[in-house]
Parts: structure tokens; C-alpha cells; sequence
């Protein structure tokens, strides 16, 4: 049986995600590095996610409730039968990566602040040239400094413009194709190919040493970093799906 599902206005959205985008999700919770499948998870061992046959917008309360539990204390867990709400969850991760933002805002400005920290960490380990390329892309006047440029676009990321559905896109598809080894399923153009392209590199470098860090990256944060990646990508895709990414 699946973890319970505890009721979360953060996570309510999950209905309405397709099922491409909810499997990346599933994947994080239910295979470790290698693969393999956790020894922890509950999904794939319920009936009901079984019957789903990969729809998994039947199945989006199972999956929330997968998440849920592994952002909270095991212990705590079996006594309350459920896990933790998901501003929680994002709220840890980012405290591990020491993100300031307020965090009493609402869920999408702290994955605003996440998804900045992310853009910041691997713009720092891209080239000048590749740099230049990128915020051409993401419309940034190419005759600001490289400083200006990064200050612009974290400024703009953090203010919920359209830049955060854009980078949040570009970054979940970054950690998907290096923890993954596969990216998502999304009709690119040629300037979000180029973006992507760009960006995998970095990203990968970013998180892998995000995951590998003896103080932060214990197996739960493996789980939740990834997931609510993927969930902040989820819901700008979601506010913004009428909208071409670029």
C-alpha cells in the first residue's frame, strides 16, 4: 500500500500535469542513482498506481503522497501515517543549499528563489561565449557586463516573470538528463534547444556536487532536490501552457 496522501494546497495542481512530466517525477521517487528501485518506495507496489498503467494523472494523490513522506521524519512518519506538506519540503531543501528568501512567502516565490540559486551555481561554471549565447536567448541585452546580465536575470526569475517558466523548463530538463540520462519530452524550437544545450552541462556539474556533499546530501535530500525541481517546472508549465517557451 502507497503512502498516504495528506491534502496540500502546494500540490492540488498535480491533477491537472500531464503524464509525461509526472513520470519524471515518479522516476525520482522510485529509483535510486544506479536505477535501481529504492527499497523505501511504496509506489510501484500499489495496486492502484499498477492499474494506472502509466497514467499517472489517475494516480497524481499517490504520487503527492510519495513526496510528502519522503520529506518527512521516518519515525515521526509511521505515528502520523502520512508525511509532511510540501512548502516543508522546499523549505529544507532550500535551507541546505543556504537560498535566502522569506521563507512565510507562497510556495512558487520560494521555488522562484530555488530555481535563481540553480540559474546562479551554473551560469558561474559556463564560458563567456556560452554565456553570451544564453542570454541571447532569454532576451537579455547582450551589451551588459556578464555580472549585469546574471543580476538581470535573477531579478527577473525572482519577480515570477515569464523568465521563470522558461528557466524553470530549462533547468528541470538540465537535471533530468543528468540524473536521468534522459531529457523531457518538450516541442523545442531551435532557440530552447540551443538554451538547453547550454545549460545541461553546468546544471549537471551543479547538482552532482549538490548530491555529493557528506553534510546535505542524505538519501532523502537525493529524493526531495530533484522532485521539487521537477514540481517548480511542473507548475510554471502549468500557468504559462498557452505560452511558446521561447
Amino acid at each position: 500500500m502507497s503512502n498516504k496522501y495528506r491534502k496540500d494546497k502546494d500540490l492540488e495542481f498535480l491533477r491537472y500535469t500531464n503524464d509525461e512530466m509526472l513520470g519524471v517525477l515518479v522516476t525520482y521517487l522510485t529509483t535510486d542513482k544506479d536505477g535501481k528501485t529504492r527499497y523505501t518506495e511504496t509506489l510501484t507496489g500499489d495496486k492502484q498506481f499498477q492499474a494506472a498503467n502509466g497514467n499517472y494523472q489517475q494516480v497524481w494523490q499517490k504520487i503527492a503522497g510519495e513526496l510528502q513522506y519522503f520529506g518527512g521524519d521516518t519515525l515521526v512518519n509511521l505515528f502520523r501515517r502520512s508525511g509532511v506538506e510540501y512548502k516543508e519540503i522546499l523549505i529544507d531543501v532550500c535551507k541546505k543549499l543556504s537560498i535566502k528568501t522569506d521563507y512565510k512567502s507562497d510556495a512558487i516565490d520560494i521555488e522562484q528563489a530555488l530555481l535563481a540559486k540553480l540559474f546562479q551555481d551554473s551560469w558561474e561554471k559556463m564560458t563567456e561565449s556560452e554565456r553570451d549565447i544564453l542570454r541571447k536567448e532569454l532576451k537579455i541585452d547582450t551589451s551588459l557586463t556578464s555580472s549585469a546580465a546574471l543580476a538581470t536575470i535573477i531579478a527577473t526569475i525572482r519577480m515570477g516573470s515569464f523568465m521563470s517558466y522558461q528557466v524553470a523548463i530549462i533547468v528541470a530538463n538540465a537535471v533530468a538528463t543528468t540524473l536521468l540520462g534522459r531529457s523531457l519530452t518538450l516541442a523545442a524550437n531551435a532557440s530552447l534547444a540551443r538554451a538547453i544545450g547550454i545549460f545541461t552541462g553546468p546544471i549537471g556539474i551543479a547538482i552532482t556536487i549538490l548530491l555529493t556533499v557528506p553534510a546535505i546530501s542524505g538519501p532523502a535530500f537525493r529524493v526531495t532536490l530533484p522532485s521539487v525541481i521537477q514540481i517548480a517546472a511542473m507548475r510554471q508549465q502549468m500557468l504559462n501552457d498557452k505560452e511558446p517557451i521561447f
